[in-house]
């Protein structure tokens, strides 16, 4: 596969992915939210791997610098967490913490002899996953990640969020909750938590738990619930929900990426802005689009070699950059 540069549009504009030139395995890596660690590096999970996050670091020009560097998490038992979808990196009183946490959705439930029968409509019942129930807090210790793990924090915010209805019962295909983006807002100690699934009157969902001491004692009684927030997204039926949303500090601003809600539709993958507003209020980027084979379920902002950009992660395996100065990020 020809590569593209990671600096140079293609073709119709359209922001394409870089396939990493490694594999986990038989499969690309699924990619998810992306952060940045310090200059030219960046961190980002993996939903199909539980024991360890991934590193990128890049050249001055904007290339791979090599191999994606693994780290493996330590303080938690890879089969206590799943599906992880969801990173946030945060600066507290001199300390750096991740958050991770799994999409929270429930797993299909396998029925005798489905092949024969999975045309036939199901009612989107699902079964909990005691691995998809926790919050992570990690620290960066001797640059390996130390974990440290809430059980059951997908019922805390069941229960402190009745917007939810009875999504949290549905499978994601049926409008079930499916959490795939967090951020951490650093002006209220927040987590960000941006929903694919459900949607509320055709709009985008976000969930917000503030943390008392993000420090502190890593328990349940350290959060408490905001009110929810749905963005006002252009053409709101519905069909678009959040895949990645991260705060970007030289902005001011949560940077959103909204594409198909439920798998097996088309809505397109759009970028957008939220200055943080209880409204909703959010500015597309108007001049930026994602090539239809690309998946972006990661973004984040940072710098390379000094130069602010923003990293893409796509999780069918490939990441892309976009300098700052890149007249397709004027609002």
């Amino acid at each position: 596969m020809a590569k593209t540069k990671a600096n140079e549009p293609e073709g119709d504009d359209s922001i394409r992915s870089i396939q990493f030139n490694e594999r986990p395995g038989k499969l690309p890596y699924n990619a998810s939210e992306v952060v940045c660690l310090n200059d030219s590096r960046f961190l980002f999970c993996d939903n199909n791997i539980s024991e360890a996050l991934f590193e990128l670091q890049f050249t001055p020009e904007g290339e791979l610098a090599g191999p994606l560097v693994r780290h493996p998490i330590r303080g938690v038992r890879p089969e206590a967490i799943d599906d992880l979808e969801c990173l946030a990196l945060a600066e507290v009183g001199g300390a750096r913490l991740l958050f991770v946490s799994s999409s929270f959705c429930l797993k299909k439930k396998k029925t005798k002899h489905h092949k024969k029968i999975k045309a036939v409509k199901t009612s989107g019942k699902g079964k909990l996953s005691a691995a998809r129930e926790s919050l992570i807090r990690v620290r960066m210790v001797d640059g390996i990640p130390e974990a440290e793990i809430i059980p059951c924090f997908r019922y805390w915010l069941i229960d402190n969020s009745p917007i939810l209805g009875k999504s949290p019962t549905l499978v994601p295909d049926h409008g079930g909750l499916n959490v795939e983006g967090l951020a951490w807002d650093p002006n209220q100690n927040t987590l960000v938590f941006g929903l694919r699934t459900p949607v509320k009157d055709g709009r985008p969902l976000i969930l917000r738990a503030r943390i008392k001491d993000p420090a502190g004692l890593w328990n349940l009684s350290n959060f408490e619930m905001l009110p929810p927030i749905t963005l006002a997204i252009e053409n709101a039926d519905g069909s678009q929900g959040i895949r990645t949303i991260e705060h970007d500090p030289s902005r001011g601003v949560f940077l959103v990426v909204v594409g198909n809600a439920v798998s097996g539709t088309k809505a397109p993958f759009t970028l957008y802005s939220w200055d943080g507003n209880p409204e909703g209020r959010v500015k597309r980027f108007k001049n930026l689009s994602f090539h239809r084979k690309m998946k972006p379920e990661g973004i984040t902002h940072g710098t390379i070699n000094g130069r602010g950009v923003l990293v893409f992660v796509d999780d069918a395996g490939g990441y892309q950059i976009l300098w700052d100065d890149d007249p397709r990020l004027q609002e």
